[in-house]
């Protein structure tokens, strides 16, 4: 697929698609007809500049902004009409932008917040086993699980709320500009887990990120917004060979190929 293709609708294996999505706040519409799907276990990114709409892509999933127009399908299924609490029983786990921790409460009672949309959903799941996953994923948290999350660093925290949204095992998780803020190091350490989450082919993610090269090593495809739209699509090669970044980050003429 070139960096400026669209994707094909209707195809196997889809578990999120957006089609001609229009969305905002209020009478504000910020996205100007999105199309954009996730399969399953695939890995995909939204880059672009601050503003360009990418945030409100995730909120348009989650319920927590005015859809205008356009559908959004979950495993075949609409979203549109479920409240914004209905939709992470389906399995859509989210990672907000600023982490967004309980400060006065223990690693580990963050981490069991995380798990009221699996008891919804798999009342008989052992959350205890569940808990002993996510900790080998990060396990600088096992060594901190009972401090106040208030006492963790920029990167630990990251960790701590991407852990949270793991313990509702979900099978697409929505990860909003996880190096905002962290030492390179602790961006590092973010990415690597994330690999590994990838590696073990247990769910899908969609990765908003201003940062395009640790975003484009991870994933597998990519989409590049600008001003509420897709600039452009395809894969992480395709798109370092193509000026779709460029254009999008610091305004210069787009030709399509």
């Amino acid at each position: 697929m070139s960096a400026s293709s669209k994707p094909t609708w209707g195809r196997a294996g889809v578990l999120l698609e957006l089609k001609d999505v229009r969305a905002g706040y209020g009478a504000m519409t910020v996205l100007h007809g999105i199309d954009l799907t996730v399969d399953e276990s695939e890995f995909v990114a939204m880059l672009g500049p601050n503003g360009a709409g990418k945030s409100t892509v995730l909120r348009a999933i989650l319920g927590g902004c005015a859809i205008h127009g356009g559908t959004i399908q979950w495993n075949g299924q609409s979203l549109l009409g479920r409240r914004a609490h209905e939709r992470a029983p389906l399995g859509i786990g989210h990672v907000p932008e600023g982490r967004h921790v309980w400060p006065s409460l223990t690693v580990r009672e963050n981490l069991l917040l995380g798990s009221w949309s699996l008891r919804r959903r798999r009342p008989g799941d052992d959350i205890t086993r569940r808990l002993d996953y996510v900790l080998e994923i990060f396990p600088r948290l096992g060594e901190r699980l009972k401090l106040p999350a208030a006492v963790l660093s920029g990167g630990e925290q990251q960790m701590l709320s991407i852990g949270r949204a793991l313990m509702g095992r979900p099978r697409l998780l929505l990860v909003d500009e996880p190096s905002i803020g962290l030492a390179p190091v602790a961006v590092e350490a973010v990415v690597d887990a994330l690999a590994r989450l990838k590696q073990s082919g247990e769910l899908a993610l969609l990765l908003v990120e201003q940062s395009a090269p640790e975003a484009l090593e991870l994933c597998d495809r990519a989409y590049v917004l600008n001003r509420g739209q897709v600039q452009a699509s395809g894969t992480a090669t395709e798109l370092i060979h193509s000026d779709a970044l460029e254009s999008a980050y610091f305004g210069l003429e787009h030709h399509e190929s």
